[in-house]
């Protein structure tokens, strides 16, 4: 009864009540009967924040309950108690004197001046696929292989796909980490991630970066067991969505290559009679295309009868892509002539005849007696080697200086001198070094000077720029030939020496050296300094036999010594020990004779002599360690002109056919 008489006795100033938070005092009947004091109409409230009137009320006026009897606030003295003016707001319908409680209030919160509008949105999101995947990556890139498994393992669910793992899967096939890979694909798959065609294409992709299989059995295990798994997934697949995109033989030429490396050739074929004959299961232009480069492998242990039967699939092959050609319109682009041609060249009589009729009738590169025919596909730089090798390959050096000549003189568009690399120059260089013509050392050494012109005009200049092997190969033309001259212009190219400083007459304390940019002076190797040897032998002349002995004696005593056995070699690989071994032995021999020719012919100069004896003892002694020859085991072997009959199941090596007699 005391609240509905106090209500109706305050509302008329309730727009005037001070803002307090003090509980008043106890208060009889008599004061809430007072009579509260209006304001003059027209006049507006006062803010709690306003500076108070100079003339503030008087100590008499104001009631007892007031916590401001100065009014040093500016509130009104004569308004009641805080809890009594909310009391009378509620009963109203709300309170009306504050703008902030015009909005209803909110239930969930404690408090009702809590506004969750105003609230700043959280900074805080949830793991993106995308954004585990980049961060797999950099720590692949950092060699941290272990520890970006683990965060893949341990990553939240939301976060981990698919193609996440496929992108792991795929960091550790580049590291050749193959058996983290496929427990990887195993875990991904007990996670309840189904592997899609991409996860088999990446499987393959990985695998089929191994070369020898020998060392990698189990590998080869579970290349097949993937295989197996990818047959399931398209079976799935048709029976769910026969339109689907997963419905792809993308991960088959991989898986090809695999088999090509491992020597599996019967399941090749096994796997090229199970695909369909139409639809997106048949095969295409990828799958020609590995399986000639499989046919054509040379890294898994063949012989020669094995060579010659896969040079016959071939042309079995290429006579089935001719009639999916003209059947169901079979792309038949450059790399599936390529592969067929390279694979061709390692046969018959009969397959390299296919293999020049493609060449000339794809790349318009005809022989010496052949007219000439325009091409249907552009001449690019892998198909010029294939052509060259070809010529090689079926002992046809003439056929392949005739294909370079065509070369130079084409234009641009069809493939002319803009696509001539190293590779092919090299090619060039063999076919020079088996025709053993007159003046084969002259033209060999303008072909190099051609090529370091190329490497300064050109913009990929570093494609063509020679490298050891380029001038090896001319150093050995100039011995056949035995043509010094040619050789000291080669050895100056390579190295920056100037060859003029050793001969008589003109030997400098201090040789003068080119300077070049970087990379391009090379230090000679053992199998240079047995060329030069070998050549001034070859030549019968004392003189330039003392300059070789001048020329070895300044890089074995003032740069490095060639018989260094503690020397480290770049490659660790049985090929490259054997190789060095094998010139080293060479270059021995090579000296002690020189030495003693010109002991014995030359008329030396004492202190000249001394030098060169010492160097002859040194080389004494690395024969005395390695009584045998080694063979260096080298399959890019040299051709030879010789007559059909003649021809051996083995080709020979390069060595063999330089340092008989």
């Amino acid at each position: 009864m005391l609240l509905r008489r106090s209500v109706s006795l305050c509302r008329p100033s309730t727009s005037r009540c001070l803002a307090t938070d003090a509980q008043p005092p106890r208060r009889s009947r008599d004061d809430f009967q007072r009579p509260p004091s209006r304001q003059p109409e027209g006049s507006e409230r006062r803010s709690k924040f306003a500076a108070p009137s100079r003339a503030g009320p008087s100590e008499s006026s104001r009631p007892r309950w007031s916590k401001d009897p100065a009014g040093a606030h500016g509130g009104d003295p004569s308004a009641p108690p805080r809890h009594i003016r909310r009391a009378i707001d509620n009963a109203l319908g709300g309170h009306k004197s504050s703008p902030k409680s015009e909005a209803p209030r909110d239930s969930r919160f404690r408090s009702r001046h809590y506004d969750p509008s105003r609230e700043k949105s959280s900074t805080m999101r949830l793991l993106e696929p995308h954004v585990l995947s980049a961060r797999l990556k950099k720590l692949a890139e950092d060699n941290q292989l272990d520890t970006a498994v683990a965060m893949l393992k341990n990553a939240p669910l939301p976060a981990q796909s698919t193609p996440v793992w496929n992108t792991l899967i795929w960091e550790c096939m580049k590291a050749k980490r193959f058996k983290l890979a496929y427990d990887l694909f195993i875990d991904m798959k007990r996670r309840g991630f189904s592997p899609t065609t991409r996860t088999f294409q990446t499987m393959f992709s990985g695998l089929s970066r191994i070369e020898v299989w020998s060392a990698y059995p189990q590998q080869l295990k579970n290349a097949r067991t993937l295989y197996d798994a990818y047959q399931r997934h398209i079976e799935a697949v048709k029976k769910h969505d026969p339109t689907s995109l997963e419905l792809s033989i993308d991960p088959l030429p991989a898986y090809i290559t695999i088999l090509g490396n491992a020597g599996q050739f019967d399941e090749i074929f096994v796997l090229f009679y199970s695909l369909e004959e139409e639809g997106p299961m048949a095969a295409n232009k990828f799958i020609f295309t590995a399986m000639f480069r499989a046919l054509s492998v040379t890294n898994a242990g063949l012989n020669s009868a094995r060579y010659a039967k896969n040079a016959t699939d071939a042309r079995v092959l290429w006579g089935q892509a001719l009639k999916a050609s003209e059947t169901k319109g079979l792309e038949i682009d450059s790399f599936v002539v390529t592969a067929a041609a390279i694979a061709l060249s390692k046969g018959q009589p009969a397959e390299q005849k296919l293999a020049f009729q493609l060449v000339r009738e794809y790349f318009g590169l005809a022989t010496s007696t052949e007219s000439p025919v325009h091409g249907k596909i552009p001449l690019t730089a892998q198909s010029l080697a294939a052509a060259l090798s070809l010529c090689n390959s079926s002992h046809k050096p003439a056929e392949c200086i005739h294909f370079f000549e065509q070369v130079m003189k084409r234009p641009p568009a069809s493939g002319g001198s803009n696509i001539v690399d190293r590779a092919h120059g090299e090619e060039v260089l063999k076919a020079r070094l088996a025709l053993v013509a007159p003046g084969s050392a002259h033209l060999s050494l303008e072909t190099l000077e051609w090529m370091l012109q190329q490497e300064i005009q050109r913009e990929d200049g570093p494609k063509i720029r020679p490298a050891i092997t380029t001038y090896n190969l001319v150093l050995l033309t100039c011995w056949r030939g035995a043509d010094w001259n040619s050789a000291t212009r080669t050895f100056n190219l390579m190295t920056g020496y100037h060859c003029h400083d050793f001969m008589d007459g003109s030997v400098a304390p201090s040789p003068r050296v080119d300077k070049r940019p970087k990379g391009r002076n090379l230090f000679p190797t053992a199998e240079t300094m047995s060329c030069m040897f070998r050549t001034a032998l070859a030549t019968q002349n004392s003189a330039n036999m003392r300059q070789c002995l001048r020329i070895a004696d300044h890089f074995n005593t003032k740069v490095a010594s060639f018989f260094n056995e503690d020397k480290k070699l770049v490659s660790e690989s049985t090929k490259s020990v054997k190789n060095w071994a094998f010139h080293m032995v060479k270059l021995a021999s090579a000296v002690i004779e020189t030495v003693d020719w010109v002991a014995a012919n030359g008329n030396p100069q004492a202190n000249e002599m001394k030098r060169w004896t010492q160097l002859g003892q040194e080389a004494r002694r690395l024969l005395a360690k390695t009584p045998e020859t080694p063979d260096p085991a080298i399959s890019d072997f040299i051709p030879q002109v010789e007559d059909e009959k003649e021809r051996v199941q083995r080709p020979r090596t390069k060595y063999e056919m330089a340092f008989e007699s």
